[in-house]
Order: structure tokens, then C-alpha cells, then sequence
């Protein structure tokens, strides 16, 4: 009969310590890009805010002449703007870091 290896304390050890460590690596990995995400998201709506602010009056001369729903489209079109804007790193999160860069580490 064969007999059984089973892995002595050290092996064990320097297992849980690697796995440990990849875990962390993981937890930090997500913080990061779920404060990215919190960023980013509050980015466009301040930024489709502002364009909605910005249209209104070039919209019509009183508010019940206004195009709401050019208002909302442009409003929309500059948030996703700003969401491909903010791939490329925003300084809130994690010194500027791209998405790539706050994945890749």
C-alpha cells in the first residue's frame, strides 16, 4: 500500500500565508475600484447637473417654454461623457489611477 504525504507545518503555513495574502490583494482590489465607481458616479451627476443648469436657459426664455427633454439628453449625454472620461483616472481615487491601474495591482 501507498502511504499518504501529508503536508508537513511549514508547507501548510507558507499556503495560508500565500492565500492570505492573495485574499487582501483581492479585498483592496475591490475597495479601490468600488470607491472608483462611488467617484465616478457622483462625477457625472454633478456634470449632468451643471449641463441641465447650462441648457435651461438657452432652452427658452421662461420655464414653461423649456425643451425638458433636450434638457434631459444633453444632461444624460454629458454624465456618460463624463463616466469615459473618468476611465482614464480621476483624482478622488487612488492618487488618479486609471481603471487599468487600480486592477492590474
Amino acid at each position: 500500500m501507498t502511504e499518504e504525504t501529508k503536508p508537513d507545518a511549514q508547507d501548510q503555513s507558507e499556503y495560508n500565508t500565500d492565500n492570505a495574502s492573495a485574499s487582501a490583494a483581492e479585498d483592496k482590489t475591490t475597495r479601490k475600484l468600488a470607491d472608483w465607481v462611488k467617484a465616478a458616479g457622483i462625477r457625472a451627476l454633478k456634470t449632468a447637473a451643471q449641463s441641465a443648469i447650462a441648457i435651461i436657459p438657452v432652452s427658452a426664455v421662461t420655464i414653461g417654454g423649456v425643451d425638458w427633454i433636450m434638457v434631459a439628453g444633453a444632461a444624460a449625454l454629458a454624465g456618460v461623457l463624463s463616466l469615459f472620461n473618468s476611465i482614464t483616472g480621476i483624482p478622488e481615487v487612488s492618487d488618479g489611477d486609471s481603471i487599468r491601474q487600480i486592477t492590474s495591482k
